[in-house]
């Protein structure tokens, strides 16, 4: 048996070269520490901590309520913002840094950091977007001429002065604003909505199997980016046209393509209920958190619970029993072939018919080695970051858990880890002092998604560009 990192030098080297398509929602992320600067520049809030934001934000006010509600309740959380009111927030407030944000950006920096080869797009690609990029170099762009994909370095793809900016106020354990304390380390994110983000991408959309053609597997994200003004026809006529452009990208693979389609927490509710209704059951792979798997469940109606776990609470181990008829309800549900949950101390995932259900184990160990990485550090630029994580030992409470759903499940668990054609689990790596959470769970899904792709390709790197 290989140790931790002749494992890891593994499948670093299955990566490399690894053609994949990332889409569709890149943007800057504003990052500001909640401090008293910031309780200066907001309003307070009526009730400060107990309210549930309004949807859209539209005020300083309506930001205060959010991030109080957000600390009081110890679980990260997002909200759009009015045009207005995003075009006030950049012209009278001065981020502490700004970095990658947006699934597609963070799984796509992730990567090209790894050594694979994204084709990515996205809809504003300025110079300010394209700065945020770790490896320009190594990703190109999809565009159309004369009918026929061409995909063209990504610094040659610049096509607008304009960017979408979300912030996002970070804070710690006892962290204060407007007398709420903080209860956990997370985030509040206050998204902008620009028109263009609206899932539709032009000439591309009639010719993407011609992508599908070149790549082994999609990462696609960002179903939740449309607001009511921005869709005149509605969600529905917006998401049908996505799930045919899914439909068309896959058609060109001679592989039967593998989608993975990452969640995204939304308050619209008549947009989750779209997305569940047109996008999700389109997925090969469906990616969420644990807050996002109760919006799923819930959202359903399954009723497979009566309580859904929740972070902000003490972790104990039965919880993975809850977490695993939930995602195997959604599973159903959905008609998917595999639904992926990353907990903050396991990585569980539920298959049925799942072509390659031996890799997702594998694939789940390398995230937690990317996740806590990613912490650590705050950024993953290149395959040798990963050896951080493996200072992190896995979690012994995730461990034990594991040990609970293998029981339960009359399967055995071998350190830790459990695979089998229908569910697949390894304990997370926990970092204690975290220099940076936004994105991990994009980096979870990420990381796991294109090692089972490579692993269940079982890719030669070496032959596979020697022929390309």
């Amino acid at each position: 048996m290989m140790d931790e990192y002749a494992q890891l030098a593994s499948d670093i080297q299955t990566l490399d070269g690894l053609p994949v398509f990332i889409a569709y929602n890149a943007n800057v992320d504003a990052i500001v520490r909640v401090d008293d600067d910031v309780e200066s520049y907001l309003d307070r809030p009526s009730d400060p901590g107990e309210r549930q934001p309004p949807s859209p934000l539209d005020s300083k006010r309506d930001l205060a309520t959010a991030i109080t509600h957000t600390m009081a309740a110890g679980r990260g959380d997002e909200v759009a913002m009015t045009d207005e009111f995003s075009e006030t927030l950049e012209a009278e407030f001065e981020p502490d840094n700004q970095q990658m944000g947006g699934q597609t950006g963070i799984m796509t920096n992730l990567v090209s950091s790894l050594g694979a080869a994204p084709i990515t797009y996205t809809y504003l690609l300025s110079e300010r977007q394209l700065s945020m990029f770790d490896h320009p170099d190594a990703v190109e762009y999809p565009k159309v001429k004369d009918d026929e994909i061409e995909c063209i370095p990504l610094r040659e793809a610049v096509n607008t002065d304009r960017t979408k900016i979300n912030w996002v106020f970070e804070f710690r354990v006892d962290d204060e604003l407007f007398g709420v304390r903080a209860t956990e380390d997370t985030r509040f994110i206050a998204a902008s909505r620009p028109p263009e983000f609206d899932l539709v991408t032009g000439d591309l959309d009639a010719h993407v199997d011609q992508v599908g053609e070149v790549v082994d597997g999609a990462l696609l994200a960002g179903y939740h980016n449309l607001t009511p003004d921005h869709v005149e026809e509605g969600y529905e006529q917006a998401h049908r046209h996505a799930r045919n452009v899914i439909r068309r990208l896959r058609s060109g693979s001679e592989d039967d393509l593998q989608v993975h389609i990452e969640y995204a927490v939304t308050h619209d509710e008549d947009l989750r209920e779209s997305m569940y209704e047109w996008i999700l059951p389109e997925a090969d792979v469906v990616g969420a958190d644990t807050h996002e798997l109760t919006l799923l469940h819930d959202d359903a109606d399954l009723a497979v619970v009566e309580t859904a776990p929740s972070e902000a609470t003490p972790f104990e181990p039965e919880e993975i029993l809850t977490h695993y008829r939930m995602l195997d309800a959604i599973r159903d549900d959905l008609g998917v072939g595999c639904i992926q949950l990353h907990a903050m101390e396991y990585h569980l995932a539920v298959m049925e018919s799942y072509p390659h259900p031996d890799a997702v184990a594998r694939g789940l160990e390398f995230s937690a080695v990317n996740a806590a990485t990613k912490a650590a550090l705050g950024n993953i630029t290149s395959p040798d970051d990963l050896e951080t994580g493996l200072e992190y030992e896995p979690s012994a409470a995730g461990r034990d858990a594991i040990e609970l759903l293998a029981d339960h499940l009359e399967e055995t668990a071998e350190d830790g880890v459990l695979s089998t054609p229908t569910v697949a689990a390894c304990p997370n790596r926990v970092v204690a002092d975290p220099v940076g959470t936004v994105g991990i769970g994009d980096i979870v899904s990420s990381s796991s998604f294109v090692l089972e792709l490579a692993t269940a390709s079982d890719r030669d790197p070496a032959t596979d560009q020697s022929s390309s």
